[in-house]
């Protein structure tokens, strides 16, 4: 079995390969990556049969992670392993086709078990995974927590009926990325039309800021599969 670990944290990565190949004898090697672009260019190297990736990359969401499952054979199974925890973007990587999603906060034994279960052909959900998924189904309302700097600027402007060419030069960015970003906050919140965005930014306590900070991981002792 060939693993690859894509991961901006070298030294989580180095001490996960290592605790990999001692704790599974099927893994023939595991080789590590810093950022998905580096991933796709050297994939031609060699075929992982599972690739395991963050989706967060020196501290910011990327986007990019999309790119993956473009990148990868059929054959190769995608695992997320992220210091994230948001319940938006657990269905969509699984939408999209990760079959595994497990935050770094989960015990070490889960993620062999995640291996072990996409192998076989099977889904699997980490237990920490499993409870924010069910709250959010239990309170049935979107959330702003987990939001990038930029998300909550521009809810935050949306909310003072700002335009969008002022939006886009306080946040120095282009038009076209603002679109973008108007775009995946509607598809996040599930909103048809974009007057519906602008209404629910101006619910009561919406924007307002919980004291729930997505956490990297700090402490590779605490993932030791030994």
């Amino acid at each position: 079995m060939k693993i690859a670990l894509i991961d901006s944290h070298l030294i989580f990565t180095e001490a996960l390969k290592i605790n990999l190949l001692n704790a599974l004898p099927a893994v023939e090697r595991v080789d590590t990556y810093t950022s998905i672009e580096n991933f796709v260019a050297r994939k031609n190297d060699y075929a992982p049969d599972i690739v395991i990736s963050e989706l967060s990359f020196y501290g910011k969401y990327d986007k990019g992670v999309d790119a993956l499952f473009r990148a990868v054979s059929a054959d190769t199974k995608v695992i997320i392993l992220t210091s994230l925890n948001d319940d938006w973007l657990i269905r969509s990587y699984m939408r999209l086709g990760a079959k595994a999603f497990l935050t770094k906060t989960c015990p070490s034994q889960e993620l062999i078990t995640a291996i072990a279960q996409v192998r076989k052909g099977n889904l699997f959900l980490s237990e920490d995974v499993q409870k924010i998924l069910s709250v959010g189904i239990s309170t049935g309302t979107p959330s702003a927590d987990y939001l990038s700097s930029i998300e909550r600027a521009i809810l935050e402007a949306l909310s003072r009926d700002e335009p969008f060419r002022t939006i886009a030069d306080n946040l120095n960015i282009s038009m076209i990325e603002f679109k973008y970003h108007r775009r995946m906050l509607m598809e996040r919140f599930n909103v048809k039309h974009f007057v519906s965005l602008v209404d629910l930014t101006k619910k009561p306590g919406f924007l307002k800021t919980r004291n729930m900070k997505v956490k990297a991981m700090a402490d590779t002792k605490s993932y030791s599969l030994q």
